[in-house]
């Protein structure tokens, strides 16, 4: 079985020769070879390597240059009640972060007739009046936040809005990123009867540290938008997975797994039509419009997979309900494109392209691997993509390299975290039908971040300043 190693360090080569930023490897044809160079660093972690490198511009010549990939590590830690000034890697800037927890405070949080201020993980403050609201200290190991949400579409109030939709509203709060949620969150109190903001649902909740972040989300106005899983068979496929010694609970799990699985996939269909759409207002070259829409009708083909895996589990036909498409349209502003990207495909494709390769090495189910292996290679193309269009970008504007160079950088400082396995679902089952164990995501993820995305990034942002030096 091949390593993690050997997966990242494969896709690293081919990802670098696809922009070519570096030789493909072979040996007879001439492979290229790094002279290390242990004195330089640089943003994202190892030892600098110096590397022969060859450009595309736009007129289609390739010119070749030598320079150093470089990376470093840095370690954050934040503590509750404190203020953490980070160093960004990249643009060697500093910047402050406070958050107010009650972790360890032993006594009840009260905010009766007093002016609360919250700083969330953005630097967005909130103030307010929060009289009455009583709440108890958070659980040892958690942190506490005080959050804020509008009511609902569709409801009266935000009594109306039951455990999970307060939870689920009150997730998207708390993590300040439309990315990304908190993987242990409680609602401990609230809401507010005299909320920090005015018409809004506010609550104390208290959260570990860990996260979960998807991979290409379909985002508009800051939220992550999905359809609802609904019962239908015309988004099935031929996908029939082996049920043989499963248990309730792993079927269970297995179901809502590939479901939520089916209904990202779902989404990154209208991200990939919109972002063909941006393209063209941004006077993209037709190979990545062409690229855009070959990558829609990849994620329609593994919606329909991951919807057949879904039904499959559950027993009955799964398919998607209608997506909200309002507003969707976004910003079309090239060095806000260009960060999204990064985001989105640069980290979220090339994590989701890595993760799915493993998968597909682990599975035993004949039919679940087949599955994984074709999304594997698609997402691993649609993670060229954005590195194609984050490169043609670079060239644009010095607006365009400071965003992308920003968005990296907040890219390689997010801590790592994955979504966990249900309990009373068997594990080695779960590993069989494709889905990693929290611990090896979380390694996989870990590599990728210093082995491909971080020197993958210093190479085409160097080479970028060499060009627009030039």
């Amino acid at each position: 079985m091949r390593s993690y190693f050997d997966v990242t360090r494969a896709f690293y080569v081919e990802l670098m020769a696809g922009l070519g930023l570096v030789a493909a490897c072979g040996g007879a044809s001439g492979e290229t070879t790094a002279a290390t160079d242990p004195g330089s660093t640089s943003s994202t972690g190892a030892a600098t390597t110096a590397v022969t490198t060859s450009a595309t511009d736009d007129s289609g010549a390739v010119t070749d240059t030598t320079e150093g990939a470089t990376t470093t590590t840095t370690s954050e830690g934040t503590s509750a009640g404190t203020i953490t000034t980070t160093v960004n890697s990249i643009t060697g800037e500093e910047s402050t972060t406070a958050e107010t927890t009650g972790e360890a405070s032993g006594t009840t949080t009260t905010t009766t007739g007093t002016t609360s201020t919250t700083t969330s993980t953005t630097g967005e403050q909130t103030t307010g009046d929060t009289s009455e609201l009583t709440c108890d200290p958070p659980p040892p190991g958690m942190m506490q936040k005080y959050v804020c949400f509008p009511v609902p579409d569709g409801l009266a109030d935000c009594a109306a809005c039951d455990a999970a939709c307060t939870e689920s509203w009150a997730n998207a709060a708390a993590s300040g990123d439309p990315f990304c949620s908190y993987t242990e969150l409680i609602v401990q109190c609230g809401p507010d009867p005299m909320p920090a903001q005015p018409d809004q649902c506010c609550y104390f909740v208290a959260h570990g540290d860990g996260m979960v972040c998807e991979g290409r989300p379909f985002v508009v106005e800051g939220e992550g938008r999905v359809a609802p899983n609904l019962r239908r068979s015309d988004w099935g496929g031929q996908v029939l997975p082996s049920l043989a010694g499963l248990d309730d609970p792993t079927r269970a799990a297995l179901a809502e797994l590939w479901g939520a699985a089916a209904a990202d996939e779902h989404a990154s269909v209208a991200a990939f039509a919109r972002f063909a759409l941006q393209l063209l207002a941004v006077g993209a070259p037709a190979s990545l419009v062409d690229g855009a829409q070959r990558a829609m009708a990849d994620e329609i083909a593994h919606a329909r997979a991951c919807y057949a895996l879904a039904g499959a589990y559950a027993g009955t036909p799964m398919g998607p309900g209608r997506l909200d498409m309002s507003s969707a349209l976004g910003e079309t502003d090239l060095p806000a494109l260009a960060a999204a990207a990064v985001r989105e495909g640069c980290v979220g494709e090339t994590l989701a392209a890595l993760l799915a390769q493993v998968a597909t090495f682990q599975a035993d189910d004949y039919a679940v691997r087949s599955a994984l292996k074709q999304i594997a290679v698609d997402e691993g193309r649609h993670s060229q993509l954005a590195w194609r269009f984050v490169q043609w970008a670079l060239n644009r504007s010095p607006e365009v390299r400071e965003a992308v160079r920003e968005a990296f950088a907040a890219a390689l400082r997010e801590p790592i975290a994955v979504r966990p396995w249900p309990t009373d679902a068997d594990p080695e089952q779960l590993r069989a039908h494709g889905r990693l164990s929290p611990e090896v995501q979380m390694t996989l993820c870990r590599d990728a971040l210093v082995g491909v995305i971080g020197p993958a990034a210093d190479a085409l942002l160097g080479r970028a300043e060499q060009v627009a030096a030039a």
